[in-house]
């Protein structure tokens, strides 16, 4: 059997923002063999696709209903066992930074405490060889299925960034920001975040809520798919094997805290979420003043008293 793999990028790319990842692809009969069930994964994506569309154009995200929705339990098992050892033993993963941006255009970096991170490619197949066939089925089939759906996203396999992250308990967390703020300016054509949560024991209380800003018409939700109703703002629970998707240069979100009554120390707490961006080749999608969503990100700020002259956004 043939299994396309996804390769390391090399070069500075790889460590700042490393917004445009090739991917490149080898083929081998002799490496390791992932559990995830590439055929019913593809085939849960594609069933999936006219609803992710829909609640994409009407609210900005899409969360899955259940936990497991895309992939069984024991899958979400073995991805978070997989992404401990890059941590542990292969030593991937790095403290974990943002950067704020003021008016002037003056960059401040600050790291994230109890946040680290690392950005996961082909070269760790031999250590995950299944959260990296996960990057590979996602990049090779959704784009293609979502632009099916609505050919003006125009989104892209042909570049990529993906990230691993682990949030430490014991009150760790992410700044309200947005993923691609500067959009083309920058360089950065970032459309779609994907994120899937490996944290098959989470239970209430553990925390670490992904909140997501939008408007009142947003927010018409059912804690059944795991989301909490509040005004303006929708909060997803990480539960493992849950799936969130939103556009990365426009919707405003952070992460609440992780398990605050925990020790730092308390690995079982661990908040691992795996993030890939999907670029689009329809440059004028990205910021475009007369999407309904426009205005989130300066709405979200104003609520926290920040001012829209000073943006964060995630780099590692």
């Amino acid at each position: 059997m043939f299994t396309a793999v996804l390769l390391r990028s090399s070069g500075a790319a790889t460590k700042k923002l490393s917004r445009h990842h090739v991917p490149r692809f080898f083929f081998s009969t002799d490496i390791t063999e992932p559990s995830i069930d590439v055929q019913s994964f593809q085939a849960k994506l594609t069933t999936l696709a006219p609803t992710i569309s829909n609640s994409l154009s009407t609210n900005g995200y899409y969360v899955t209903p259940e936990p497991y929705t895309i992939l069984p339990r024991h899958s979400i098992q073995l991805m978070r066992d997989q992404s401990i050892n890059l941590r542990n033993i292969d030593n991937r993963f790095e403290q974990s930074w943002s950067e704020k941006i003021d008016a002037s255009g003056n960059v401040t970096r600050f790291d994230k405490e109890g946040v680290f991170a690392c950005e996961p490619d082909g070269g760790d197949y031999d250590t995950a060889p299944d959260l990296i066939m996960y990057l590979s089925v996602m990049l090779q089939t959704l784009p293609d299925l979502l632009n099916s759906e609505e050919p003006e996203y125009g989104l892209s396999a042909s570049s990529f960034n993906a990230k691993l992250a682990v949030t430490s308990p014991g009150g760790s967390v992410y700044p309200l920001h947005i993923d691609n703020p500067q959009g083309l300016s920058a360089g950065d054509t970032r459309r779609l975040t994907c994120i899937l949560y490996m944290n098959p024991d989470y239970e209430d209380g553990d925390g670490g809520e992904l909140r997501i800003f939008g408007s009142k018409a947003t927010t018409t939700v059912t804690n059944e798919e795991g989301k909490k109703k509040r005004e303006g703002v929708v909060d997803i629970t990480p539960d493992g094997g849950r799936m969130v998707l939103f556009f990365s240069d426009e919707i405003p979100h952070e992460v609440l805290t992780t398990a605050p009554n925990a020790a730092r120390s308390n690995e079982v707490k661990d908040r691992y979420a795996l993030t890939v961006w999907i670029p689009t080749d329809h440059y004028h999608t990205i910021h475009n003043p007369k999407s309904k969503f426009a205005t989130l990100g300066e709405d979200a700020f104003s609520s926290q008293e920040h001012t829209r002259t000073t943006t964060i956004y995630e780099c590692y």
